[in-house]
């Protein structure tokens, strides 16, 4: 059975050859070259979520800036290189490398006589093992002060014209609280990302999550209550896949923790409980060298490295002897932070459905650039858009990512059992552990569990109470089954 992939390339041919001769071959070659890319993941939110950080942490470099300098008005594309390499695409047009340096790990990019304005984005080049199957775009902050900073990151991830779909298949959308802006940016993602509006390729980050009630010690415990709070909300439920509670600042330190740094805080593990507790009852506390041991570019550096819980919460680790190594102290540190979770959604949600979500947005171009081509005169241009109905309307696996849909949205009543089998059945394993089986599982027994499965549908799509939402789902399952059970050797 061909593959999605397959499917869009050869619509792809299609619409170039149909666009051969016309301003529009540009556009289908770089669709093709986006199905070869890895998937495309933005980082956004509004001004001082935490985006930059969190981009740190999943890489595992501080490589974006975290401060308010001028490249964080810039979209700014990580993607994997062979080497190290910073370019600019220009504007109105051209392209230039930039110089660039480390400083503390930090990577510090020279705009040189372009300047923000001069600039449309950077790209990053970068040797890193994350990067291989995830190129992550790190966007300004919405609801800046100024206009042209949020535009961009609207721009970017927004824009759906001729050139292509919005730049990113999948968001990470940053909150500290959930705001109407922010569902309202939601929406409007779904609405230029993909064909059909999903939660499928958004998940809603809570971000900063140590600093919730002043960074008490129960913070991170509050964190993942809110989280789920917001997690059961019919609003959000339409808009994200689930809510995270990450505390983006302890898991980029836990990812690039330095000996020294360790060593630093070994020191204050070693002061008496009474003195350790009064001087990190407050940021004034720990700053006043008469409480603290440590010299002041020192104090600074930690407190920008940890905040306020981060130093309580690593001091208490190595005073009470939970770790006793700079190694061990990293691993407690992005534990605690939340960061695994989010990086089992991107691998298990995101990273497995990548071909499904590039393939979308695949589409999503394609009909833009045959709707030019039909406005234009161009007879193909039609052909290429019944190409597209007809694979839309027959393709499993865009049918799954629209099961999925209704299954996160709610708009479809499941148990807990049931949604598992729906996880399954949507997962990119082999047919036998989609529909719950072991790997040694013989065919027969492949076929007789998929014929059960398919019954059992059918049955819930035929029942005369199902509403709509409900029987387009089971359809969806029973063709899935019926699908496996044809495959079945």
């Amino acid at each position: 059975m061909t593959d999605l992939a397959t499917e869009v390339r050869a619509i792809a041919g299609l619409a170039r050859r149909a666009a051969e001769g016309t301003p529009h071959v540009d556009a289908v070659d770089a669709v093709v070259r986006r199905l070869d890319e890895p998937l495309r993941v933005a980082i956004a939110g509004r001004v001082k979520a935490g985006k930059s950080t969190l981009l740190n942490a999943l890489v595992g470099e501080r490589l974006a800036a975290t401060d308010a300098g001028e490249c964080t008005k810039i979209v700014t594309w990580y993607r994997h290189g062979l080497g190290y390499q910073v370019t600019a695409d220009l504007r109105p047009e051209g392209r230039a490398e930039l110089p660039f340096r480390r400083e503390d790990g930090e990577l510090l990019i020279d705009l040189g006589q372009h300047g923000v304005d001069g600039i449309e984005r950077i790209e990053v080049g970068w040797p890193s093992a994350k990067l291989e199957s995830m190129t992550l775009i790190d966007t300004p902050g919405l609801g800046s002060a100024n206009e042209g900073t949020s535009a961009r990151t609207m721009a970017s991830l927004l824009d759906a014209g001729i050139e292509g779909p919005a730049d990113a298949d999948a968001v990470l959308y940053l909150v500290r609280h959930l705001h109407h802006g922010d569902a309202r940016f939601l929406e409007a993602f779904m609405d230029h990302s993909i064909a059909h509006a999903s939660p499928v390729n958004a998940v809603v980050v809570l971000s900063r999550a140590d600093e919730i009630g002043a960074a008490r010690a129960d913070a991170l415990v509050s964190a993942a209550t809110i989280a789920a709070r917001y997690a059961t909300d019919p609003r959000v439920r339409e808009l994200a896949s689930g809510v995270l509670p990450v505390a983006g600042l302890l898991a980029e330190t836990g990812a690039t923790l330095r000996q020294d740094q360790f060593e630093w805080i070994r020191q204050l593990a070693s002061l008496e409980p009474d003195a350790r507790e009064r001087l990190l009852r407050s940021v004034e506390r720990f700053r006043d060298p008469e409480l603290c041991p440590l010299g002041e570019d020192i104090r600074e550096e930690l407190l920008d490295r940890l905040g306020i819980y981060g130093l309580r919460l690593a001091t208490t680790l190595i005073a009470d002897g939970a770790v006793r190594t700079a190694p061990e102290l990293s691993t407690a540190l992005l534990e605690a932070s939340g960061i695994r979770a989010l990086q089992r959604v991107l691998e298990e949600s995101y990273a497995a459905r990548a071909s499904g979500l590039k393939a979308r947005s695949a589409l999503v171009a394609l009909r833009a650039i045959a709707g030019a081509l039909a406005r234009d005169g161009v007879a193909g241009g039609n052909d290429v858009v019944d190409a597209m109905d007809r694979l839309e309307a027959s393709s499993g696996e865009l049918a799954l990512l629209r099961l999925q849909h209704l299954v996160l949205a709610g708009h479809v009543e499941m148990s807990d059992e049931e949604r598992a089998e729906v996880d399954r059945l949507s997962g990119s394993g082999e047919a036998r552990l989609r529909i719950g089986l072991a790997a040694d599982t013989s065919a027969e027994d492949v076929r007789s569990t998929a014929l059960a499965g398919v019954e059992r549908w059918r049955g819930r799509a035929g029942n005369p109470l199902s509403d709509r939402a409900t029987i387009e789902a089971a359809e969806i399952i029973s063709r899935a089954y019926e699908e496996i059970y044809a495959s079945a050797g």
